[in-house]
C-alpha cells in the first residue's frame, strides 16, 4: 500500500453556513496528510487528513473575525478525519466513487461522518471530491449569528483532495 500525500495548496473545505436571509461560505485551505491507497483492494484504504483551521476565510475581515471568535479557533486549531470504512464502492478505470464513513474530531468531540464521494484514482494521484453534512450542535457549538442573522444548526461542506505519491 503506498501513500499518497495531500497537496495542501489545491485541496480544501467549503462549508456553507446557511440562514433564512443570507449563506456565508468559509473555504479552508488547510487540509493536509495522506492517503494510503491499493489500487487492487481500494476497500482497504486508511487515511490520515487535518485541516488548518486557522486558514478559515469567510471572505471579509467582519464576517472572519466573528466567526474566528464564535468557533474559537485559536483554542481549536485543527480537526481530523479518520476513515473507518468505504461502501458503494465504484471503480472503472480511473473513476471512483464510493460512500466514506469516518469520524471526525474537532473540539474535543468525535461524530460520525458519511461522506458522498466521486473522483479519479490512478497509481500517482487521487483527486477526489466530497459532500457532508454537519450538525454544528454535535461538536458543540451554538450556531452563531453573522451581522445580526441567526445561522442554521447544520451546515453543507464540500471537500476537494488533490493527492499524489
Amino acid at each position: 500500500m503506498s501513500s499518497f500525500i495531500i497537496d495542501e495548496k489545491q485541496s480544501k473545505l467549503v462549508v456553507m453556513a446557511r440562514s433564512k436571509v443570507h449563506d456565508t461560505k468559509l473555504v479552508w485551505t488547510g487540509v493536509a496528510g495522506s492517503i494510503d491507497a491499493d489500487l487492487s483492494n481500494l476497500s482497504a484504504t486508511t487515511s490520515d487528513i487535518t485541516v488548518d483551521m486557522s486558514t478559515g476565510d469567510a471572505g471579509d475581515w467582519v464576517k472572519n473575525r466573528k466567526l474566528r471568535k464564535e468557533l474559537d479557533f485559536d483554542k481549536n486549531p485543527s480537526a481530523s478525519f479518520a476513515l473507518d470504512s468505504i461502501g458503494d464502492l465504484q471503480h472503472s478505470g480511473d473513476s471512483v466513487s464510493a460512500t466514506l464513513k469516518g469520524t471526525l474530531s474537532w473540539r474535543g468531540k468525535t461524530i460520525a461522518l458519511s461522506v458522498q464521494t466521486q473522483g479519479t484514482l490512478n497509481e500517482s494521484s487521487l483527486v477526489v471530491s466530497g459532500k457532508f453534512d454537519i450538525d454544528m450542535t454535535m461538536l458543540g457549538i451554538k450556531a452563531p449569528k453573522v451581522l445580526m442573522i441567526k445561522i442554521n444548526d447544520v451546515v453543507n461542506c464540500e471537500i476537494a483532495i488533490h493527492a499524489t505519491r
